[in-house]
């Protein structure tokens, strides 16, 4: 009987598989019998602990948090009890941002700092401890959208956008990483990437934003999987939103705010020509309230990838299933296999594939 005659569709017939069949049968459906021979069992792999499952009090630092995404993540953690810390580098957005949060403004602070800066964000990490004590979560969501094919990108644009994207990105983990495990009370490192993380678009037209948001999914895969194996009491979780409300794409304020010299000046990526398109397409993208929301649950719940867009669902399937498709039909030399073993299988994918079925299950 096929997929189709059960009167199953094919994503519900993965699930209910992997629910009663494990990973090794998923393996077995993509033809490879070598990574079937190696694929590990869920039931040894127990699900990570959620650290920051009670928010309330803790303290949250966030990058690019005086608009957009970050202003959606700050007062969302705000009205859940937390101290928040908005990381701005415009000073055109403070006010409107500020006066975004009614009550308890006690438990606002602001920074200007720039990301791609290290020293900065040291002092910023030291006013932050010196503000509330200690720093629990650290979201690295400055950003900017350069979108121009990648064959035509220029050096300096490139740079700029790996810059802020990525280094930016690590700076906030090797800077805020030390401080949060220093403390022991648990802790979360958080990361906005994009559906651009997980699907480039068709036809190319953001070859460095692609890269960079590539670049940081990994990243964060990585620490998760080297947190989780120490024991670090510190969850990890990227952020790969579709369109949402925010101001990512105003290359020359953000670049000039970032990149401007002593005397002001600053070379700005030329803007598409379809800008105009854009913005029209950005407006109608989720509130960012509505994704602050969507993250908080992801951090209270240690996910490890968090997705608020469901209309991306089956270009991923797309994907892995097209990444399956490509294995090689052939048996591995186990000479080889032995020298392959930390690359072969990571656990952390059962253990949040365990998860999460086990709770759409539940639900």
């Amino acid at each position: 009987m096929s997929i189709e005659d059960s009167g199953l569709d094919r994503r519900r017939f993965l699930e209910r598989l992997a629910l009663t069949t494990g990973a090794a049968s998923l393996a077995a459906l993509a033809g490879s019998s070598a990574v079937a021979q190696q694929a590990p069992a869920a039931a040894a792999a127990p699900a990570a602990a959620a650290p920051l499952k009670d928010v309330a009090g803790k303290v949250a630092f966030i990058t690019g948090g005086s608009s957009g995404i970050g202003l959606g993540q700050a007062r969302v953690f705000h009205e859940a009890g937390m101290k928040v810390v908005i990381g701005y580098i415009r000073e055109d957005q403070l006010d409107s941002a500020l006066a975004q949060f009614k009550g308890d403004r006690d438990r606002v602070h602001a920074i200007k700092v720039n990301v791609i800066d290290r020293d900065a964000m040291r002092a910023a990490a030291d006013e932050i401890e010196g503000k509330f004590g200690k720093i629990h979560l650290i979201s690295n969501n400055a950003g900017i959208g350069l979108l121009s094919p990648l064959s035509a990108t220029e050096y300096k644009d490139f740079d700029q956008t790996v810059a802020i994207n990525l280094t930016g990105v690590f700076n906030g983990v090797r800077e805020f990483l030390p401080r949060i495990r220093k403390h022991g009370e648990g802790g979360h490192v958080l990361t906005t990437s994009s559906m651009g993380g997980i699907l480039p678009s068709e036809g190319g037209g953001a070859g460095a934003y692609t890269a960079t948001k590539f670049a940081v999914v990994g990243m964060m895969e990585a620490l998760r999987s080297e947190l989780d194996t120490a024991k670090a009491n510190v969850g990890v979780s990227v952020y790969c939103p579709g369109l949402v409300n925010t101001n990512i794409f105003e290359l020359e304020k953000n670049v000039s705010a970032a990149f401007a010299d002593a005397k002001g000046k600053v070379a700005i990526p030329d803007a598409p020509a379809n800008e105009a398109m854009i913005r029209k397409i950005i407006g109608v993208g989720m509130d960012p309230l509505e994704a602050g929301r969507i993250v908080l649950a992801g951090v209270r719940s240690n996910d490890l990838w968090i997705f608020s867009h469901p209309e991306f669902g089956p270009g991923m399937r797309e994907r892995v299933e097209a990444l399956m498709a490509s294995v090689p039909h052939t048996q591995a030399p186990q000479s080889r296999l032995g020298s392959e073993t930390t690359t072969l299988h990571n656990s952390l994918y059962v253990r949040e594939r365990a998860k999460k079925l086990g709770a759409r299950r539940k639900a």
